[in-house]
């Protein structure tokens, strides 16, 4: 069963701030392995919102924890990709919806910078999900 976290301008964006918006994201994602969450990434709908998603990965294969154990910088996480998208809501004045798969349209939102308790509390749930997994054996 997949899992997918995504965002979404809360407006139209202009080809100018997209493109800004794209290489801070490009810029954030640089210094870890992301190993437990896709980094923040962007593309484009056809009205010029923004929209982004990245699958949370609960459970990831020993070759892949071995890779970014030689690497040696922190994993990327879910509430890493909540920090980004809170950076850019700060530095460039957007803000996000967020959802997920099993949610009936948007869990709440960040605005100027501040993510709202209800996307903290589920996206902390995800972050926690690996390590609880582990208590019960599962790899």
């Amino acid at each position: 069963m997949g899992f997918t976290a995504s965002y979404r301008s809360t407006r139209p964006v202009t080809s100018t701030e997209k493109a800004a918006i794209q290489l801070a994201a490009r810029d954030a994602i640089q210094g870890r392995t992301w190993l437990g969450c896709e980094p923040v990434h962007f593309v484009s709908d056809e009205d010029g919102y923004l929209f982004g998603f990245s699958k949370p990965n609960f459970v990831p294969h020993p070759d892949d924890v071995a890779a970014a154990e030689q690497e040696k910088l922190p994993n990327g996480t879910t509430r890493d990709m909540i920090d980004i998208l809170c950076q850019l809501s700060r530095d460039h004045a957007v803000d996000w919806e967020i959802s997920h798969d099993f949610s009936d349209g948007p869990i709440g939102h960040i605005k100027s910078g501040t993510c709202d308790e209800e996307v903290l509390a589920q996206i902390e749930i995800f972050s926690e999900l690996p390590d609880i997994l582990g208590e019960f054996g599962i790899d």
